[in-house]
């Protein structure tokens, strides 16, 4: 659906930003209280039970992030649940949001409150109260940016926090996002929840970048990582894009980024044999061992080595600039 309206009385400009504001809070129906603990204030202020608070921000761009092919309720829930992907693969529960909203004075009025509605609903599927935010005026572009709080978890994943020998896992599959999981897919929650009460899990993230980009966040700074692309839980779409795209499925896996899944390290001394049994035991969700971390004392090396039989050479995830 394009965003933008043709006729003047379609457009938000028709309505005004007073109207805009009240109409965005009547669509958010009950994931916004009221004020001060929602929209109506210059800020909202909200519990904090915890000492502690995890806090995440991202950006959804059009052109970037979702076209006219995307449903402006589908975008909607995706700038929330990106964020929501994020806490979790610190083991942390989402609770608050505030939304900015980036747009220009010709985008349709019906685009903007299906994108809000798309917002709600994701909100209340997770429990997420939307406290708050702003909206501005743009020339011609389209963006939006959500800052989520959450509580930590038992214990909260970090990234490089990894030692060598460690295992390295990743949930469900990858690759070719494109063709719709970059839209529909579920923020792992109860996995990032799960982790944090797992001792042995040594480090999360969350897979947004691409696991060949993301990967070498994930190192610490005293190892590489060793991947076994033979391994790797390659999704259908991926297999569907190689048909056409020149990349193979792995090295759709490796580079496409938005799978959103976990990716994480359990203790080497946890046998994977064991780790996949008590898995199981709380989760159907797939779960692969793609590898491990080995040590290295080298800075000139790559920070992932690649083993088994799919790819030569070097693969790069997803860099902004």
């Amino acid at each position: 659906m394009n965003p933008i309206a043709d006729q003047t009385a379609d457009q938000v400009s028709h309505l005004g930003e007073r109207a805009l504001i009240k109409a965005i809070t009547d669509w958010l129906g009950d994931c916004n209280p009221s004020s001060p603990r929602g929209i109506g204030d210059d800020a909202a202020i909200i519990s904090v039970p915890q000492e502690k608070a995890v806090i995440t921000k991202d950006a959804l761009v059009f052109k970037k992030h979702f076209d006219e092919t995307t449903s402006p309720y589908q975008a909607g829930a995706k700038l929330l649940k990106r964020n929501i992907s994020d806490i979790a693969a610190m083991g942390g529960k989402p609770t608050h949001a505030v939304v900015a909203c980036l747009i220009p004075p010709t985008i349709s009025l019906k685009w903007i409150q299906a994108f809000y509605e798309g917002l709600r609903d994701c909100a209340n599927d997770f429990s997420i109260l939307i406290v708050g935010g702003d909206v501005a005026s743009t020339f011609e572009d389209i963006a939006f940016t959500l800052t989520l709080v959450g509580e930590p978890g038992t214990r909260t994943l970090e990234r490089k926090t990894g030692n060598p020998s460690d295992t390295i896992w990743v949930t469900g599959s990858l690759g070719g996002s494109i063709l719709g999981k970059h839209l529909n897919f579920n923020p792992r929650i109860p996995e990032g929840s799960w982790l944090s009460n797992f001792p042995s899990a040594t480090s999360a993230m969350d897979i947004s970048d691409g696991l060949a980009t993301d990967l070498i966040h994930l190192c610490p700074d005293d190892c590489r990582a060793e991947v076994n692309t033979d391994c790797l839980p390659l999704s259908s779409a991926s297999f569907e894009l190689e048909k056409s795209s020149g990349k193979t499925a792995i090295e759709h896996a490796l580079t496409d980024g938005e799978d959103y899944e976990l990716l994480f390290t359990i203790a080497h001394s946890v046998s994977p044999n064991s780790f996949i049994k008590q898995w199981q035991e709380f989760s159907d969700l797939p779960v692969t061992q793609i590898g491990k971390l080995i040590e290295s004392e080298d800075p000139t090396q790559s920070k992932i080595r690649y083993i088994g039989s799919g790819i030569g050479g070097e693969s790069e995830g997803y860099e902004h600039f």
